[in-house]
């Protein structure tokens, strides 16, 4: 048809709009959304196993992933401003090196089947294809280079470790882009970026994101968790099952016991 172009929907299929239109932004959530279990989980576990962080961190570990598990995160960003005082500092090089090795062995292989698809349609569509999570920009930039979205950490939206002018990690958490911080720190990404939110599709599982899905043009729901599945059907938004790696089937989202792998 002349005059029109292609745009990706929900499910990854397409559908036709206007030629010429600004296209959006693809928004991914990495944590049970990208992929089928939560990143940081197993990096606390990783981190206590090698002897690097205490037993202790176990114990408020376990209480604020389980809250998450059933979309209740408030107070998270808490848990995350202590977490980010043990890393203090330590090289900002060879922490990055770190987390780098730790992608590649335990989380490359996590990836949703569903998501491969629904990414490859924006990408043909012409729309930038962003991660948009939680966690911190090292493993945020990292994930995103693996798993195919757009690499570099101006080109990512997370929560932002501080780093003196040393390269040492400082210990404090400078962007809180959880909860409603993720929508402040997207929206934000987005007038730098000249992207309107209303333009943009949001992808992700947690009722912990809502005031993002409530302001983008096309929220969609992944894998959702019980409160979400439950506001996205009062709003009328579309829910998607992505499926489970293979690593990731039969086994719980969070478990006590720190010597089993994930």
């Amino acid at each position: 048809m002349v005059g029109t172009t292609t745009r990706a929907d929900a499910s990854g299929t397409t559908a036709r709009t206007a030629k010429g239109e600004r296209r959006g932004v693809a928004f991914f959530d990495l944590d049970h959304t990208i992929i089928d279990v939560n990143s940081s989980w197993l990096w606390v576990k990783s981190e206590i196993n090698s002897g690097r962080v205490g037993m202790s961190l176990i114990g408020t570990a376990l209480y604020w992933f389980s809250r998450y598990a059933f979309g209740y995160g408030d107070g998270a960003e808490t848990a995350g401003r202590d977490a980010a005082s043990i890393y203090r500092g330590e090289d900002e090089r060879m922490f990055r090196e770190r987390i780098t090795e730790f992608f590649r062995m335990e989380l490359a292989h996590r990836t949703r089947p569903g998501f491969k698809a629904v990414l490859e349609a924006h990408k043909a569509n012409g729309e930038r294809c962003v991660m948009c999570t939680s966690t911190w920009q090292h493993p945020a930039a990292i994930g995103a280079e693996i798993y195919g979205l757009e690499t570099g950490e101006a080109n990512v939206v997370s929560s932002i470790m501080g780093v003196d002018e040393d390269g040492l990690m400082d210990g404090t958490i400078q962007v809180v882009a959880y909860g409603d911080g993720k929508y402040e720190t997207t929206k934000k990404w987005c007038e730098l970026n000249g992207v309107d939110l209303k333009e943009c599709y949001f992808y992700t599982d947690s009722m912990s994101d809502v005031k993002l899905l409530e302001n983008v043009g096309y929220p969609v729901c992944v894998n959702a968790d019980a409160r979400l599945k439950k506001h996205a059907a009062e709003r009328g938004w579309p829910t998607v099952d992505w499926g489970m790696s293979d690593s990731g089937m039969k086994k719980p989202r969070y478990g006590a016991c720190l010597s089993c792998s994930a």
